[in-house]
């Protein structure tokens, strides 16, 4: 990541927190956006992103699909 090991060792104990710039280069590093590093809701807000994503493209037709499949996984 380009950071000394105190500087992460000291925000993974918690002794420090990074700088907004920080917090990018790791999301950065991660492969992720800050939506996701905070996203305490959801589980796999990665793959909720790209099932978005894929979504974005659908017609209605296919939409109402995917929600009907989507609402017959949660039972």
């Amino acid at each position: 990541m380009g950071q000394n090991p105190g500087y992460i060792n000291n925000i993974e104990t918690g002794k420090s927190m990074p700088s907004l710039t920080g917090i990018f280069n790791i999301c950065d590093y991660l492969g992720i956006t800050p939506k996701e590093l905070f996203d305490t809701e959801t589980q796999n807000p990665t793959k909720a992103s790209e099932l978005y994503a894929i979504a974005k493209g659908l017609s209605g037709e296919q939409l109402d699909l995917l929600i009907a499949l989507a609402k017959g996984l949660q039972k």
